[in-house]
């Protein structure tokens, strides 16, 4: 987190996108304090079904069939992609969450704003 000196007046923020910006879909995070206990550590991921490593389907004339369902070769359960690795201090992680929580009470508004005009 950048130190700023409290004064008062405006501060301008630029906010540029890095050579790695990329949006990423997020259903969940795992994570701990990091040692020291100074910093937050926090795996975020996406989940999925599994992508099957192999399927077989009927051709006929160079024409494709159906699939062969018993000769799918695929992971079952669910697939847990980690998408990012974050690791921010505990003024970052409380700031994060302030920011977050201002969101959810922003979308349960809208949401019940919804509800209310689809009645």
């Amino acid at each position: 987190m950048v130190s700023i000196e409290p004064e008062d007046g405006e501060i301008e923020f630029h906010f540029e996108k890095s050579n790695y910006f990329r949006v990423i879909h997020v259903d969940g995070a795992a994570g701990s304090l990091a040692p020291g206990g100074n910093y937050v550590h926090m795996a975020v991921y996406s989940e999925r079904a599994p992508i099957p490593k192999k399927a077989v389907f009927i051709s006929h004339q160079g024409r494709l069939g159906e699939e062969v369902a018993d000769k799918r070769v695929a992971r079952t359960g669910v697939f847990r992609e980690l998408e990012a690795d974050l690791v921010m201090s505990l003024d970052a992680a409380i700031a994060l969450r302030d920011w977050l929580a201002e969101r959810i009470v922003e979308g349960q508004a809208v949401a019940e704003l919804i509800r209310s005009r689809s009645k």
